[in-house]
């Protein structure tokens, strides 16, 4: 259950400094995705013994808003499992990101209850040391001793949200089928590098059996051996949009998915493919 809500964060699962790469990722064009007053809503679901059984369901919403009195954007997800999945795994979570008009992050922000435990992270990004980025992170279990470090980096960082934010402007036309992108994320705890492949193109129903033409993009581990292994496959609209219609993931006990169930507010019109 945590690696679907770990999906969503990914794109709802798959956004930040867009002029901006790391060593390992190649300069990409980007596009405008989104505006405020956008909302987008997803069904969760497990495959237990082989039956898809509805999980829960999540939200993504788009504001305007003031940070420390400059004009900025919060992403906030908003992410709940139902009865029948509280039986064996209870999580209510809302994880908020806070970036500039041009898409730098400045605060990100988890609080989540996951089983018989409330966590706490927390990131804030400060832009004021030259070339480099202060990165200041806490994290807190129950009422455990508050974690907090602090770090400088030369490269762009990204927090869960802010990397959803940043993949949703890629103009997957320019990239190759297998290309790689690489990102630092900062988790509230640590800073980790995550990967992305772009696997093409292909068609996926919604959870309104409407049909879109996507684009599908795969999260990535790599074992002590060098192995590849992908964790989650997303696919989103193959528009301006990237819109994310299915989210197909691989979980210790087996598989879940995450599928749209409606959207509103949106920068571009939306073109199914076709519609039972």
């Amino acid at each position: 259950m945590k690696r679907l809500l770990y999906t969503l964060l990914l794109f709802t699962a798959l956004t930040l400094i867009v002029s901006q790469t790391t060593a390992q990722t190649p300069a990409i064009k980007t596009l405008p995705a989104f505006k405020a007053g956008e909302t987008l809503k997803c069904n969760l679901y497990f495959n237990w013994k082989f039956v898809w059984v509805r999980a829960g369901d999540a939200s993504l919403i788009i504001r305007d808003t003031i940070f420390n009195g400059q004009k900025a954007m919060s992403m906030s997800l908003l992410s709940t499992t139902n009865k029948r999945a509280d039986a064996f795994f209870k999580m209510r979570d809302t994880l908020t990101t806070v970036f500039t008009p041009d898409l730098r992050p400045i605060y990100y922000r988890k609080a989540s209850e996951e089983g018989k435990h409330y966590y706490l992270n927390q990131v804030w990004y400060d832009y004021s040391h030259g070339d480099s980025i202060k990165i200041t992170q806490t994290f807190r279990r129950n009422k455990e001793p508050i974690r907090k470090s602090t770090e400088m980096s030369a490269k762009p960082v990204y927090d869960m949200m802010s990397l959803l934010a940043y993949a949703r402007t890629i103009n997957f036309s320019t990239m190759k089928k297998g290309q790689r992108l690489s990102f630092p994320v900062a988790t509230g705890k640590r800073i980790e590098t995550q990967h992305l492949i772009y696997r093409g193109k292909t068609k996926m129903e919604s959870d309104k059996e409407i049909e879109y033409n996507c684009i599908t993009v795969s999260l990535v581990e790599y074992d002590k051996k060098g192995k590849e292994q992908s964790i989650i496959n997303f696919h989103v609209t193959d528009d301006r949009n990237k819109l994310p219609i299915l989210l197909d993931l691989t979980l210790n006990f087996g598989s879940a998915k995450a599928k749209l169930s409606s959207y509103q507010g949106l920068l571009y019109p939306v073109m199914p493919s076709t519609s039972k």
